[in-house]
């Protein structure tokens, strides 16, 4: 078992406000600005639809708030610690994680868990299988997250969840990905926490948290990642805001135990507020590293080539290289009919297919195959069907009729 290495992981320590969403709009607001005026780098939410310590407490939708509060900041990390898996659709909770990064200039951490407070999900309809099945539905989603963020389409079929040729845009401003922060401390949360995340959180006192850090670094030797490549991130159980010397202490001994950045949630008292204010203003500023929090470096997409860009030789062989069946056939449908629009009933009645996913699927094989040679997608695909121009019909159609068949 390798100790965490507190010279990577600490000298960036950053302070972060858990704000909730459990107050009125305007009382919201002010404490968001508040967030920011005293300098904490991180202003989150929580991914819950009722209060935390009485049910009947008002308690808004996170990713709705969080985009309404983010114009309203300019600084600070913003997000929702964690959203559970299982109350959206994968594709749809990254949407709105997306949203709020345009919203917010680039500011936000995708924090994510597997779900678990089996009570909402009965209060609200949300179905809530067992652990096993929690986590494999996380996995999916993980890879679902991560597609979505690099690939211009995508297309997964997994046991829970099916992507069919999916697009999505806009990219986060954050590239290649938003910040992936995962919570979790199970044995098989870890090791998709090893094997994806860039930040970690956990719930506990200093004592309990410190053994399940240990088993984390573990879980990144096991998947051949560097322990220390991971930031650690802790949600304090015990009361950092009963004064500042309560808060200089908590904050060393969660450092002892090998984390790196705080998340302590908004004064839940009013003796609290003067303590947080103090805090920000006499003890962080001494706790505070110099450089700026890592974020994972960008990488580049190799591009696909326009129909108009390319050679007609390029143009045969891309032409060449689309396989039999109704790839070739939705091809040479959108040929012979230059700027028809044809939608996905009347092109399974013209090709005799029996349901909507195989044109859909046709369509997808088609773009593969004209990737396969550095060919972008020459037609338009709207809600109301594809269409390819005329001027692409012309030169696909030369291809043709020039040899471009296998």
């Amino acid at each position: 078992m390798t100790e965490t290495r507190f010279d990577d992981i600490t000298m960036n320590i950053n302070f972060n406000i858990v704000l909730g969403q459990r107050a009125t709009w305007p009382e919201l607001l002010a404490r968001a600005r508040e967030t920011e005026v005293l300098g904490f780098d991180g202003l989150f939410l929580v991914d819950h639809f009722y209060g935390l310590r009485d049910v009947t407490d008002p308690t808004h939708e996170a990713y709705t708030m969080l985009a309404a509060l983010a114009p309203f900041t300019q600084r600070v990390r913003l997000g929702i610690l964690v959203c559970g898996n299982t109350y959206r659709n994968p594709a749809f909770l990254l949407k709105q994680a997306v949203t709020v990064d345009h919203v917010s200039g680039g500011r936000v951490d995708f924090g994510v868990g597997a779900g678990w407070v089996e009570r909402e999900h009965e209060a609200y309809g949300f179905p809530f299988p067992s652990a096993r099945e929690r986590v494999d539905r996380f996995a999916e989603a993980l890879d679902i997250w991560d597609l979505l963020q690099r690939e211009e389409r995508t297309t997964y079929e997994g046991a829970y969840y099916q992507l069919l040729d999916a697009p999505f845009a806009p990219k986060p401003l954050q590239q290649p990905r938003l910040p992936l922060l995962i919570g979790g401390s199970g044995p098989r949360m870890l090791r998709l926490t090893a094997r994806h995340a860039d930040t970690w959180n956990v719930v506990g006192a200093p004592e309990e948290v410190a053994a399940v850090n240990q088993r984390l670094d573990a879980a990144c030797l096991a998947e051949g990642r560097d322990p220390a490549s991971l930031v650690r991130t802790v949600s304090a159980r015990i009361n950092l805001l009963a004064s500042a010397e309560a808060f200089a202490d908590g904050v060393a001994a969660y450092r002892a135990a090998g984390f790196r950045d705080i998340f302590l949630p908004w004064p839940r008292t009013e003796a609290e507020l003067p303590v947080l204010r103090q805090v920000a203003r006499e003890v962080i500023p001494g706790l505070r590293a110099q450089s700026p929090r890592p974020r994972p470096a960008s990488a580049q997409t190799p591009s696909l080539a326009d129909l108009d860009s390319v050679t007609e030789e390029e143009v045969r062989r891309a032409y060449a290289a689309v396989r039999a069946g109704p790839p070739r056939q939705l091809l040479e449908l959108l040929i012979d009919h230059p700027g028809e629009r044809f939608d996905g009933a009347s092109l399974l009645t013209r090709l005799g297919l029996q349901r909507h996913d195989e044109v859909t699927r046709g369509i997808a094989a088609l773009a593969a195959d004209l990737a396969s040679h550095g060919l972008a997608r020459p037609w338009n695909e709207s809600q109301l069907g594809y269409e390819l121009s005329t001027a692409h019909a012309t030169r696909l159609a030369r291809a043709r009729d020039r040899g471009g068949t296998t």
